[in-house]
């Protein structure tokens, strides 16, 4: 990569870490992994749904596991860090894409659709 190009990008980078939806990402996520119920049932759902999924590979669907898996979404669901998260999660998703948007619009490049290929 050209050096300049290099120098833009790190440019960019730090002009994104400046912008209110970065920054409140930051704080969210923080939240988040200080919230200990909230780690727990993160990790207890991952727990399950490896569970789960390795049943539904060998041809088994485990309702009572379904019904675990539900239960533990709607607690997380009912978490403030993990609500405040996602949404500033996409909140800084959607600036990034309007900042790639943009890129292809100069290149005259879709390049979110030349990503789903």
């Amino acid at each position: 990569m050209l050096e300049v190009l290099k120098e833009k990008a790190i440019e960019l980078a730090d002009e994104i870490a400046k912008l209110e939806e970065y920054v409140e990402f930051v704080e969210c996520e923080k939240a988040l992994k200080d919230d200990e119920v909230a780690q727990q049932l993160l990790v207890e759902f991952q727990q399950k749904q490896q569970e789960f999924v390795a049943k539904r590979m060998s041809g088994e669907f485990d309702q009572d596991l379904m019904e675990e898996l539900t239960e533990i979404q709607s607690k997380l669901s009912a978490r403030e860090s993990v609500v405040n998260f996602i949404e500033a999660y996409n909140r800084l998703l959607t600036t990034l894409a309007e900042v790639l948007d943009l890129i292809g619009e100069r290149l005259n490049v879709n390049l979110a659709e030349v990503y789903r290929r």
